[in-house]
């Protein structure tokens, strides 16, 4: 067997029911063999119930366990994988109908290096929002480019909403760390140390129907900025400019508020012509006026708050120099029922 598929699930059974179906519906060479290992990670709603509908129709496997977060959710299904590969899928996506065509052909033609992914997009029947949230994160002319739809500069760091690994990797390597968000970037950056090649398959995508609102689209970009201070203290080899984007942005952003409030608004028109080009960029992919304001919109929104998050972290961690698992135990999933229990003693 080729091909392991592990699919972490926390309450997630509707989206995780609507990626078994594209799994159901894939067209792809009869002596194509794989398995596919739900893990549910002490979700409350019913997710073996979804599982069990298709047991006839797929070679799924279901593994349920304690709520100990997505990381060890996906070294568990690995742990149980009979695969050369693994390949790892958030719940909330759905596989185009060749997916599984295109990644057999990957692997004959001996493209697949020691880990890599594909791109996430929107599909048509995504709601607005949804399809607004893809615009922010996977844009040109944002940090959502370097994330799924272009080559970094060195390297390609894969995310496990859509990411490949040899069996190998795992096993020298160990898997996820209990950091969330940011796990996937320590892994990725841990395998590098150690040898291994990372690739970027730009015809192997997923649809990505992110279950998020404005709040938690906020709370997770903070949370985006603070592990990533986390990760540049670990792994300042692998620093890069972009990293430092969103503080830069915003900064200089209220700097340009305050300079045109007081006469001076040339910094404030740089912004309006960088917005022009953002907005520009976002109607020639989604061909909608109101999907691309609102992705505008969202972009001031996911620059203040990995800002927010990037300062935050950086005065704690890098000022203050406190261990990243004291400065935030809710970011290491091992830790974060201690935070909450010390946060409701305060």
């Amino acid at each position: 067997m080729k091909f392991s598929f592990i699919i972490p699930v926390y309450n997630r059974s509707e989206e995780l029911r609507a990626l078994l179906e594209s799994f159901a519906g894939q067209r792809h060479e009869d002596d194509f063999t794989y398995e596919i290992i739900v893990v549910d990670d002490g979700s409350q709603e019913d997710v073996f119930s979804v599982v069990k509908r298709f047991e006839n129709r797929l070679p799924v496997v279901y593994l349920r366990k304690p709520n100990t977060g997505p990381g060890d959710s996906r070294n568990k299904g690995m742990q149980m994988a009979r695969g050369a590969y693994f390949v790892i899928l958030d719940s909330d996506v759905i596989l185009p109908v060749y997916y599984l065509r295109i990644l057999n052909a990957l692997e004959q033609e001996g493209r697949l290096t020691d880990l890599g992914g594909g791109p996430d997009t929107s599909a048509t029947e995504f709601s607005d929002f949804q399809k607004a949230v893809d615009l922010v994160m996977t844009s040109y002319l944002t940090t959502g480019g370097i994330r799924g739809k272009k080559k970094e500069l060195t390297h390609y760091v894969p995310r496990s909403f859509n990411m490949i690994v040899k069996r190998e990797v795992f096993e020298r390597t160990g898997g996820f760390s209990s950091m969330h968000p940011g796990e996937d970037p320590e892994w990725v950056y841990r395998a590098w140390k150690q040898g291994f090649r990372s690739g970027f398959y730009p015809e192997l995508f997923v649809y990505h129907k992110r279950r998020i609102d404005r709040e938690a689209f906020f709370k997770q970009m903070k949370k985006f900025g603070m592990a990533r201070v986390i990760l540049l203290r670990k792994f300042p080899e692998f620093s890069s400019p972009v990293f430092y984007f969103p503080w830069l942005y915003t900064a200089g952003l209220f700097a340009g508020i305050s300079g045109a409030v007081f006469g001076y608004p040339w910094l404030l028109w740089l912004y309006v012509w960088y917005w022009a080009a953002v907005l520009s960029e976002f109607l020639i992919k989604s061909k909608s006026l109101k999907i691309s304001i609102l992705g505008l919109v969202l972009f001031q929104v996911q620059m203040i708050a990995y800002a927010w998050g990037f300062g935050k972290a950086f005065v704690r961690i890098r000022i203050g120099g406190l261990p990243p698992e004291t400065a935030f135990p809710e970011l290491f999933f091992n830790l974060k029922e201690q935070s909450v229990m010390r946060d409701e003693k305060v």
